[in-house]
Order: C-alpha cells, then structure tokens, then sequence
C-alpha cells in the first residue's frame, strides 16, 4: 500500500477507482478522472487470477499505466492486491478500505465512464444530503431513459433500488453494509420486502437476497441493495445520464452478454445549478420501470399469472412446482427449486 502526498487541486471529493485486469477500458474511465483532478485518489487494484497466466501481465499493465499519468497534484493512495479475491471481496474490500480513510466519496469501476459534469453532481449532492439519513447513495446512472411515461422537473428523482455504475456515498451509510447478508434470516422473516415493495418484486428479490446468503451468489453488490432498502433508504439518479457502462462484453467480470438496453448508453451533461424536487419521495410508477428493466420483475400477463397462484395458493404451488421438476426435469430440480421458497412468500 503506497501513498504520495502532493499539492491541492480542483475536485475536493475523494474519489476511489476500483480496477483489475482492463486496460482498455480502466484507461478511458481514468482520463475522464484525469480531467476533473480530485485531490484525494485511492485506487484498488484487485490481484491476477491463478488459473489465467495473462493475468499477471495484464494487470501489471493497468497499475503502471494509471500511476504514469496522474500528473495533477493529489494524494495517491493504493491497494495493489498480490491475489486475487474476486468480484465479491475485492469491490467490497476496497469500499471497506476508501472508507477507513475518509467520511465520503466518489466511486468508479473501470469500465463505468462518466460525463465530466457528473462530479461536480455529486460533489454537490453528498454535501446536501450528507446528514439526511434517508438518502443512502448518489448514483450516476439514468434508470428511466427508456421509459416514456417518465416525466421529471427536477434534476434528479428518487429510488428504493440501487445503481452502482457509477455513484456516491457517505461512511455512515456504507456502515450497513455485509457482504455476508448475515442479517437476511431476520429481514426475510420480518417480510419487510412486501412493506417497501409490490409483492412480485419482493419475492423476486428476496429469493435473490437467499441465494446471496446461501453463498450461491458470487458478487458484491446485491447486498449492497438489501442494506438500502433494510434501513427504508432511498438513491439519488440524474435526469440526464452521466455514466456509460463500456464493459458489457466477453472480457468483463459479470455483463458478459451485450444488453443494447444498458451497454454503451450516451452520456449528457448535468445542467448547473441543479433543481432540486420538492419533496423526498419515491414515484411508484418509476420504481415500477426499473424494477422490471434493471431486476427482471417482469409484467408479462404469463409471469403476473403465475405469481398470482404463487401468491394466492403459495404451498400447494410450491408442492406442484416440486412434483414437476422432480419427475420432468430432474436435471434442472437443483437449479429450480429453492427449499427456502416457503419461507419467501408474504
């Protein structure tokens, strides 16, 4: 872990840069870190993996080629990993480690590209909402672009759900994070999902949040969900879009399939001074959208059907929905089947 101290510059906010093994793509979200100069930089460099021998090079590569073109005067902290922790302990690890060392900030993968104009958003925004505990993240993803029933006067509106490409937070939000979900068996039983949420998307969610517990699940930021919506928390997203996610290919961690509704979106710069809304509230018909589109809470009329048996005659749905997989599709009862399903519904 290295640090060089140097002379101020123009973004006060602590910015952490979360990289691997990219260099394409870190580089092109570093020159956009670049040009807004934060004073305070950490980066997190997760290590090479042992079964892949390009790894180490590759690696390498991105580490030496982010610290040769900081040229701006900052304070440089890193965390070059020597082994690789993956994509559930190394993202989180590294937000663990930003806020050790500071009480809010900035936070970019490296294939998240942000406008210019979405620092000084959230710069903005973490001093305005700083001590309001309902706000627990700024993000900089536009989740209703698609949507053309979405109407917004303000510059930024308001969501129960998360959106980490690209985003803010504060260490006293961040404090309620686990990466282990190990509070989930109390949550789940508690059936606070259906209070915050249609009931479709908490169980949707909830038999995701089950699988993060039963360690099915290999990543980082769905509990990061489960801890927004545990504390009744809500997220900040920008009007116009100011992050573009360039990973969505072969090469990337997770989004491996090229989605056309999210890879490679336009970004749009923020208009200053920013509008704030008038009330901090959630519009039901928005969240709505993003439930179906961003976490598959689908409104097909087969799905709503088949919901609506699961809802209305949970256990002998479940009892069919077992009989069938174990005598027709034995191969896939593992994959199908979740004995904790009983425990999900309302």
């Amino acid at each position: 872990m290295e640090r060089r101290e140097v002379e101020t510059s123009s973004l006060e906010t602590p910015v952490l840069f979360i990289v691997f093994n990219r260099p394409d793509t870190t580089l092109r979200v570093f020159e956009e870190i670049r040009k807004a100069r934060p004073s305070k930089l950490f980066i997190n460099a997760d290590g090479p993996r042992a079964h892949v021998p390009e790894d180490k090079e590759r690696c390498e590569q991105v580490r030496t080629e982010i610290l040769s073109r900081i040229d701006w005067p900052c304070d440089v902290q890193t965390r070059f990993l020597d082994t690789n922790l993956g994509i559930k302990y190394a993202p989180s690890s590294a937000i663990d480690w930003f806020f050790e060392h500071v009480e809010e900030g900035i936070i970019l993968e490296a294939d998240c590209l942000p406008d210019q104009t979405f620092f000084p958003y959230c710069e903005e925004l973490l001093a305005r909402y700083r001590d309001d505990e309902r706000i627990m993240q700024i993000s900089g993803t536009d989740v209703e672009q698609g949507n053309r029933n979405f109407k917004c006067s303000a510059s930024y509106y308001f969501l129960s759900i998360p959106c980490i490409w690209g985003w803010a937070t504060w260490r006293r939000a961040w404090k309620h994070y686990d990466v282990e979900v190990r509070s989930w068996p109390q949550i789940r039983d508690s059936k606070l999902l259906y209070s915050l949420l249609p009931s479709a998307a908490a169980f949707r969610l909830g038999k995701k949040f089950q699988e993060y517990y039963d360690k099915k699940i290999r990543s980082w930021d769905g509990q990061w969900i489960l801890s927004c919506l545990s504390t009744r928390g809500l997220s900040v997203y920008p009007r116009q879009n100011l992050i573009s996610n360039i990973g969505f290919d072969q090469f990337a961690s997770q989004t491996t399939v090229y989605d056309p509704l999210w890879a490679d979106r336009p970004t749009y710069p923020m208009q200053f001074p920013l509008i704030h809304p008038e009330s901090v509230s959630v519009n039901s018909y928005d969240e709505a959208y993003y439930l179906e589109k961003g976490q598959g809470v689908s409104h097909l009329l087969k799905d709503r059907l088949k919901w609506f048996f699961k809802y209305r005659f949970g256990m002998p749905y479940l009892f069919l929905k077992k009989a069938y997989y174990a005598l027709m599709k034995p191969q896939k009862y593992k994959e199908f089947v979740n004995d904790a399903e009983r425990l999900l519904l309302p």
